[in-house]
């Protein structure tokens, strides 16, 4: 795979003015820019190093900051030397990749992850609020938002998306000890930390108060009682002073949920489990073993977070329960996660007669 076979101790991170000049970096103001370059890196690689083969899929972006390149396939042999109006361009930025890259001299070679860039490039963080707020917060900005968009669920959604979102969530303030919502109550919004610490309090079986779980900085909560339609699992206390961002029920859905939720019919998902896809029920113990799809798996929504570990990655998994709204929040989780999970639209209900 080229460059994942050359890669060695000899990279660094890069400084904002080393990015500035590269197309399309350049249109990114200062935040954004600095953004970009404390999450890309530079690679110094030796002559003859491959940066990558023709038909590689590796979701990069690279750039010449220095030395020469060659690219090669069966009709083009074009080099490239850094200094000049072409390297400031991203080298053969298909995918999958058109040209076999390989070094000439010494060169160093710019990495940027082609999802973080679409981001930054389509949306303005500061949408909705204003300078005066931003400026008295003293908040690690740049983290919560980094946290945030680098996590495998955005990475699904459209930048535009992400865009209306930032636009329309809700600044508030909030104290140490203040509770955001308590188990049993009814889900209307979900929220994104974006500075502080939040405690994740259940009730155990003893009646007990228990912190089952600590959130940070970029993190997300509330979701799951929108993505089900059902009320608070857990009681959401804060641990310190901090500052949520609040998005309502009604733009969750539009701008997240849809996006991320991919709906099949029973027919395309047998020919996807033909062709490797999994079936999993994530309804309770009684209902899979009433009726259920042949050969699926069985992982109840309340468990599909500490089961996603035993499942792999690579694979494509079809979700479903009677409705299709616990498959539709399971799906959600798993895709956050960074699998492939699509659902049954409109769950058992949709068959025509029962399966055993």
């Amino acid at each position: 795979m080229g460059l994942a076979q050359k890669k060695t101790s000899q990279t660094r991170q890069l400084l904002p003015e080393q990015l500035k000049e590269f197309v399309p970096i350049y249109s990114l103001d200062s935040e954004r820019l600095q953004e970009l370059a404390r999450h890309a890196s530079i690679i110094s690689l030796p002559v003859g190093a491959k940066l990558f083969n023709r038909g590689d899929n590796d979701n990069r972006i690279f750039y010449l900051l220095s030395g020469s390149i060659e690219l090669r396939n069966s009709e083009h042999n074009i080099i490239i030397t850094s200094g000049t109006e072409e390297s400031l361009l991203p080298i053969d930025p298909h995918q999958p990749r058109q040209f076999t890259v390989t070094t000439q001299n010494q060169s160093e070679i710019i990495i940027i992850d082609r999802n973080l860039l679409d981001i930054l490039l389509t949306w303005d963080p500061y949408s909705g609020y204003s300078v005066v707020e931003i400026n008295e917060e003293h908040d690690t900005e740049q983290d919560w938002m980094t946290a945030l968009l680098m996590s495998r669920i955005f990475q699904k959604i459209p930048p535009i998306n992400i865009q209306i979102m930032f636009q329309r969530l809700n600044h508030l303030p909030v104290q140490a000890g203040d509770i955001i919502f308590y188990e049993g109550d009814y889900g209307n919004d979900c929220y994104f930390i974006r500075s502080g610490e939040c405690e994740v309090i259940k009730l155990s079986s003893d009646n007990q108060l228990d912190i089952v779980a600590t959130l940070k900085q970029g993190q997300c909560f509330g979701e799951e009682a929108l993505l089900a339609n059902s009320n608070r699992n857990a009681t959401i206390r804060m641990r310190s002073d901090g500052v949520l961002l609040q998005l309502k029920n009604t733009d969750f859905e539009a701008l997240l949920k849809s996006p991320v939720i991919h709906k099949v019919d029973f027919e395309t998902a047998e020919i996807m489990q033909a062709h490797g896809a999994v079936w999993i029920d994530v309804r309770q113990m009684e209902e899979h073993e009433q009726s259920c799809i042949p050969n699926s798996l069985h992982i109840p929504l309340n468990s599909i977070r500490e089961c996603m570990g035993s499942l792999d990655t690579a694979k494509t998994y079809v979700l479903y329960c009677d409705t299709g709204q616990r498959s539709a929040c399971a799906a959600y989780l798993m895709n956050a996660y960074g699998y492939n999970a699509y659902i049954l639209e409109n769950g058992l209900q949709s068959l025509n007669e029962l399966i055993i």
